[in-house]
């Protein structure tokens, strides 16, 4: 059974800013969370089913036909590692996936080795090169 339940959604400024801070992801600024949150193709967050806890999220942004982009995929550390990850990367997917759309693009920053690839993620490299700009 079980710790974690999944619901669509995106999380408040606050939630949002304190799970990222809690792995400690890049920074975002306020005016930036602000203008984002609630434009995603889909979110989910996941919660501890005893308290109600908002631990995890995850979020799908992108045109919704030919790009979707996985970001923003968190678990606060004492909670990693007891199934809550792959419970939002299962949610995000299905929803991908549900679209049924094919040949569009999917892509991640892969930050932990030997998880996404359970999806059938591969690295770009050789064939391409992954780039970043932070304004």
């Amino acid at each position: 059974m079980s710790l974690f339940e999944i619901k669509p959604g995106t999380p408040s400024v606050e939630e949002f800013l304190d799970l990222r801070g809690s792995v400690e992801m890049g920074t975002r600024s306020l005016e930036g969370v602000k203008r984002g949150l609630g434009n995603e193709l889909f979110g989910a967050l996941l919660y501890l089913k005893d308290g109600g806890e908002l631990v995890g999220m995850g979020r799908v942004v992108g045109d919704g036909g030919t790009v979707f982009h996985i970001c923003d995929m968190v678990v606060k550390p004492e909670w990693q590692k007891k199934g809550g990850g792959t419970m939002v990367m299962d949610a995000l997917m299905n929803f991908i996936e549900g679209l049924s759309i094919s040949d569009a693009y999917v892509n991640l920053i892969a930050d932990v080795d030997g998880f996404y690839e359970k999806w059938g993620f591969k690295p770009t490299d050789p064939r391409s090169k992954g780039m970043y700009l932070k304004s």
